[in-house]
């Protein structure tokens, strides 16, 4: 019978991965709460504004919605990329020098193939997403050009 191998948690690395969670929360429930002020802002000005600047407000503030999460996504695929090439060039995932939140089964041989492939596929996946952003960005400044 064979024994089940575990990863240990890395208490120090959860509890600084939750703090910048809560961070990263608190920081968008303050920029939702300004939100609705600075709207009425970019409201007041381009009404009173000339329809090609008020046009030009808007190709701005679309592309920039658009090209909000893209640093995100591909670092988030790099992050991916990273471990199902390390899980892949072990042979083990989670890889040996990887940190987890909590324990976890350790998995081995084509069980760990299987889910370094998945977790690279997943990271192509978000920074091909990064760069649809970006091209819906470019489709909307020569849309609304």
């Amino acid at each position: 019978m064979q024994t089940m191998e575990i990863h240990r948690a890395d208490l120090a690395y959860r509890r600084r991965s939750l703090w910048l969670l809560l961070a990263i929360a608190a920081g968008c429930a303050l920029g939702l709460w300004q939100l609705h002020g600075w709207l009425q802002g970019v409201q007041n000005h381009i009404a009173g504004a000339d329809p090609l600047e008020a046009r030009r407000w808007l190709r701005r503030a679309l592309a920039g919605l658009a090209l909000a999460p893209v640093a995100p996504l591909w670092l988030w695929g790099r992050g991916l990329r990273a471990l199902g090439r390390a899980a892949a060039e072990q042979r083990r995932f989670p890889p040996r020098d990887w940190k987890t939140y909590r324990d976890v089964r350790v998995l081995r041989d084509a069980a760990a193939d299987a889910w370094a492939r998945r977790t690279a596929r997943l990271g192509r996946y978000a920074q091909h997403a990064a760069l649809a952003c970006i091209a819906a960005a470019l489709a909307v400044g020569w849309w609304l050009a």
